[in-house]
């Protein structure tokens, strides 16, 4: 509805008209009688006939005007509560209409009502009330003030516990499972969630929470709820947890398996087993393929091995995530110690690792490591059946050859897979970059020391620096080294170059 409003008023407007004919016919009277002019001036009240000059009285609201006071804003409530939402209008007018929307739905013109809602109703002062507010009630809501086609609009969000939780693969939603390629470059997982606040993202993959450090070791790029994977291998199988918490009631999460399809992997294997003539050997084989493998072998050098009932046995299982083949070497004898190799092959490719049987000791791990008084303190393990006669520490520069030094055996005992013999050695190092392993000599033989070198970075230290934790062992476990006095030296244990897993 539009108003026009009225101009200022004319001078012949602002009085009667009777008024204004009867002071013309005295004028005419009067012309005609008396004709000198100067009598005529001096008679002639001037104030009588001219109209007052002063405007009609204009109240302080047509002055203002009708204005609508509430500016955009957003609206939280919890459930069951009773809102009101404002629409605040200045020096409304009879001609003021009041308009509400619901998501561009008409629900009030002005008194109006035109929902059946019972719980919407309307204030004196034009705010929208609602009665127990419920999730189905979240919207835009605007008031629109007639004919001044001025308008507000109002978020309505309720506070809830995270709700619509799903991970989605481009536009769709995975419900449990989806195949990717291993020749893809890209793969990227969603996880979309609702609720107010807005939720907080977190994901996890095979039961370990991803966090930056340890996604970016197995490639993964975590963008809040995006999960980027630019070059999918088969490592990044597995199940994916999503979990959405906002400080609202329970976290809610969501899983989706991804399979990825590619030739085999090989995830771990022992490179080197000690043994003895007469004991029984298994070697072990954990490995991932999609699709699945059409042939599993296991070879010694070029010969593919034979289950023979009274010798060896290949077993196929699954262990710890993975597929596991398992070859059983029984009464181990002399023409058994040779180079084995477990061979995996799908339509896609194949994978192959490899393991030696021998009798001379196994290669030697770190286990501990830490500096005082100016000495190198490490301690290692080496496996071995057979009586350990020797051991040693060798340790050499950037650029020259080891130099062994004997090393005490502090320690050794039986456990179900044969005999853990323990080196413990201190070294006097000068500053500089150095390369230090270990090993031992049994009755057939020294073990293989140079494929277990652990780069050390050894400087003076300042006063009071406090040294970084070292990793012992492939393991991974970690120990922190004393506060060091000025003048002590401070050991840095860079990433191991090689490590033999038992």
């Amino acid at each position: 509805m539009t108003m026009i409003r009225p101009s200022s008023p004319t001078i012949s407007q602002s009085l009667p008209q009777s008024s204004i004919s009867v002071s013309k016919e005295q004028r005419n009277k009067q012309d005609a009688v008396e004709s000198p002019s100067d009598d005529y001036d001096d008679d002639y009240d001037d104030e009588e006939d001219v109209p007052s000059q002063e405007k009609p009285e204009v109240s302080d609201n047509a002055l203002l005007g009708t204005n609508l006071l509430t500016k955009d804003y957003i609206e939280q409530a919890r459930a069951s509560e009773q809102v009101t939402l404002k629409c605040e209008v200045s020096n409304p007018t009879s001609n003021t209409i009041i308009m509400w929307y619901y998501n561009q739905k008409i629900i009030f013109q002005h008194k109006n009502k035109l929902t059946p809602d019972p719980r919407y109703s309307l204030n004196p002062d034009f705010s929208l009330q609602i009665d127990n507010v419920q999730l189905a009630d979240e919207g835009v809501y605007s008031c629109q003030v007639l004919p001044n086609k001025m308008s507000v609009k109002i978020e309505l969000q309720l506070l809830t516990p995270p709700r619509d939780v799903h991970i989605m693969h481009g536009n769709k939603i995975i419900h449990d499972k989806i195949e990717v390629h291993q020749r893809d470059r890209k793969f990227i997982l969603l996880c979309s969630a609702g609720g107010h606040p807005a939720p907080l993202i977190t994901w996890s993959h095979k039961g370990r929470h991803l966090d930056e450090e340890n996604s970016r070791q197995i490639g993964i790029v975590l963008r809040k709820e995006f999960l980027d994977i630019h070059e999918v291998k088969l490592q990044h199988a597995g199940d994916y947890e999503c979990m959405a918490q906002n400080g609202i009631g329970d976290p809610v999460s969501v899983t989706v398996t991804v399979s990825v399809k590619g030739s085999p992997i090989i995830h771990k294997h022992t490179s080197y087993i000690n043994s003895a003539i007469g004991e029984n050997v298994e070697l072990v084989c954990l490995y991932d393929s999609n699709p699945a493998p059409r042939k599993i072998q296991w070879l010694r050098d070029d010969e593919v091995v034979q289950q023979s009932a009274g010798q060896t046995t290949i077993t196929n299982d699954h262990h710890n995530h993975h597929n596991r083949t398992r070859l059983t070497i029984r009464n181990l004898q002399q023409k058994d110690l040779k180079a084995y190799y477990c061979k995996i092959e799908n339509e896609l490719g194949d994978a192959t690792s490899k393991t030696i049987v021998g009798l001379q000791p196994g290669g030697a791990h770190l286990i501990y490591s830490n500096v005082s008084d100016g000495l190198l303190h490490t301690w290692w393990k080496i496996h071995s059946i057979q009586q350990i006669s020797e051991m040693q520490v060798l340790y050499r520069g950037e650029n020259t050859k080891y130099t062994p030094v004997t090393a005490e055996i502090s320690s050794h005992d039986q456990n179900p897979d044969g005999y853990t013999w323990t080196i413990r050695k201190s070294v006097r190092l000068p500053e500089g970059e150095w390369f230090v392993t270990a090993r031992a000599r049994n009755t057939e033989g020294w073990s293989s020391a140079e494929s277990l070198p652990h780069q050390f970075q050894i400087r003076d230290a300042m006063a009071n620096i406090r040294v970084a934790s070292i990793g012992g062992g492939s393991s991974g476990a970690h120990r922190t080294l004393p506060v060091l006095s000025a003048g002590g030296l401070v050991l840095l244990l860079l990433p191991f170059v090689k490590s033999l897993v038992y």
